[in-house]
């Protein structure tokens, strides 16, 4: 625990070294790029209880949104819609930079909070949705894990025969053990994943379907903001489950499923997508090479870096920018870091185009 610590505050370090050295200056030139994607979980007012970060990290307000938007703005980029950004990289335009919005999974507070600010201002943006959470079908286990772990001193598991126990009494025994068990958890996906996490939670009496019911999008919300040409509504698979640990066979379902029925839903096209956590132990060529056959015309991961003209021939693995209400929640200057190129440089070891 206590080294892990201490990496953590070494990040700490070294971020703020990066920002309050103005290092960003020197990397501007090369890694810049021609714009940035965004990529946003929830949008909700503070909160004053008691929180795991590795769970609220992904969380801003919606002063902070506003905040995003004034950056931009004073940086002299255009906001526009994933669609815009094609034609931007088809036709290989020069001008003005670029930054595209978009919001994973299919949050509630998405259209609550986040929708009229970006009305407000004519934003346009877009709502990657995993379908199973209107559907009212999905187990937001990460949400259900944060209140598990801040509730119990010590949490179990059978796995394989054997019992695995986290001790989780103090509140940094409780932030390392959600690392832990989150890491431990999208490593164990598989095609039974449903009724694995369902085995995880059973003991503790937890309703699974509460936390759904409370946080997720329903349908109807979704057809709204469809309706409205600011919104593109985007497909994020069907159940939110990592697609490198799943079969091609169930994995392509995953996919084509969740672009069909919102499809049906909304009346019109899907022709975005996003992987789930989209990291590179999530996402590979399989991945990529299903969304590609699928027709998509744009799929994004989490792969830090900013969008070149060469992303073009690879828009079925474009990297984001991941804000978080830690960093960018406290000083929105910190997107400097991201939009030139700073954090990229350092996270890819000096490659500019991210692509596999």
């Amino acid at each position: 625990m206590k080294s892990r610590i201490k990496r953590t505050d070494l990040k700490s370090i070294i971020f703020n070294l990066l920002y309050f050295t103005r290092s960003y200056i020197l990397t501007k030139p090369m890694y810049s790029g021609v714009g940035t994607i965004l990529a946003f979980h929830r949008v909700c007012p503070k909160s004053e209880r008691k929180r795991i970060v590795g769970n609220s990290n992904s969380e801003i307000t919606p002063e902070c949104l506003e905040k995003v938007i004034e950056f931009f703005a004073d940086h002299d980029y255009d906001i526009i819609s994933l669609n815009q950004m094609v034609q931007v990289l088809q036709a290989e335009k020069t001008g003005k930079k670029f930054a595209v919005l978009t919001f994973d999974d299919g949050y509630a507070d998405n259209f609550i909070y986040a929708y009229p600010v970006l009305k407000k201002y004519g934003i346009p943006f877009t709502v990657y949705v995993t379908t199973s959470f209107p559907d009212r079908q999905a187990v937001l286990w990460w949400d259900l894990l944060e209140d598990l772990v801040l509730k119990e001193d010590r949490i179990c598991f059978g796995v394989g025969g054997e019992t695995v126990e986290w001790n989780c009494s103090t509140i940094e025994e409780k932030e390392n053990t959600f690392r832990r068990i989150r890491s431990f958890i999208i490593g164990s996906y598989g095609d039974d994943f449903s009724a694995y996490i369902r085995k995880f939670f059973d003991p503790y009496g937890i309703d699974l379907d509460e936390k759904t019911d409370e946080l997720a999008l329903s349908w109807e919300q979704i057809e709204r903001l469809s309706k409205d040409p600011l919104v593109t509504i985007g497909a994020h698979t069907v159940n939110h489950f990592a697609l490198s640990k799943l079969s091609e066979q169930v994995a392509k379902y995953e996919i084509m499923e969740s672009k069909r029925k919102l499809e049906s839903r909304i009346g019109r096209d899907v022709e975005h997508f996003t992987y789930p956590f989209g990291t590179r132990n999530e996402t590979g060529e399989r991945e990529f090479k299903m969304v590609r056959e699928c027709g998509f015309k744009t799929a994004t991961t989490t792969r830090m870096g900013n969008i070149f003209s060469a992303h073009k021939d690879h828009m079925e693995c474009l990297p984001r920018a991941l804000i978080s209400g830690r960093r960018e929640g406290k000083n929105i200057q910190c997107l400097n870091l991201w939009i030139n190129g700073v954090i990229n440089c350092v996270a890819n070891r000096f490659k500019r185009v991210v692509t596999f």
